[in-house]
């Protein structure tokens, strides 16, 4: 989560007793490939965990468990620095869209390293990310394989 954001843990909620989470160091740690994943199960739950499929609890990587084992426990600092950069890039891309590109619309993610820019206002039709490309040599996925997003039409 970037700051400025909330975080609601599933398993506060109420009603979750009867649910489980699943985490892992994947995305925050870049550790993707790396098979490995923890359950956590509510109040009311740990059984419900013996029905999830041998697929899913079979075969984790023995690198994927130490190397999430080491990032859950050892790299929060590490962490903690990734967040602030992406932050400080989150706060430069806005400062220079409102700058330069006053009508590209962003609204600021609160938990991603991407930006989601709605560039309908510039005029560059269905799909503004090959003028980005052809004109200016910057490369960005095209909004539509995306889908609407909430509030961001088409270039979500």
């Amino acid at each position: 989560m970037l700051p400025g954001a909330d975080f609601v843990p599933f398993l506060s909620v109420p009603g979750s007793e009867n649910a489980f989470s699943l985490m892992s160091a994947s995305k925050g740690w870049n550790l993707a490939g790396l098979k490995a994943a923890v359950a956590i199960a509510g109040a009311e739950s740990a059984a419900q965990l013996n029905g999830v499929s041998p697929y899913v609890t079979d075969g984790a990587s023995h690198v994927g468990v130490q190397a999430h084992t080491a990032a859950l426990r050892d790299g929060g600092d590490w962490l903690d620095a990734l967040v602030a950069g992406l932050d400080s890039n989150r706060r430069l891309l806005a400062d220079q869209l409102a700058d330069q590109l006053p009508t590209v619309a962003y609204q600021p993610p609160a938990a991603t390293f991407l930006a989601w820019l709605d560039c309908r206002e510039l005029g560059l039709g269905d799909d503004p990310a090959v003028t980005f490309l052809e004109r200016g040599r910057v490369a960005l996925n095209s909004g539509p394989a995306f889908g609407t997003g909430a509030g961001l039409g088409t270039y979500g």
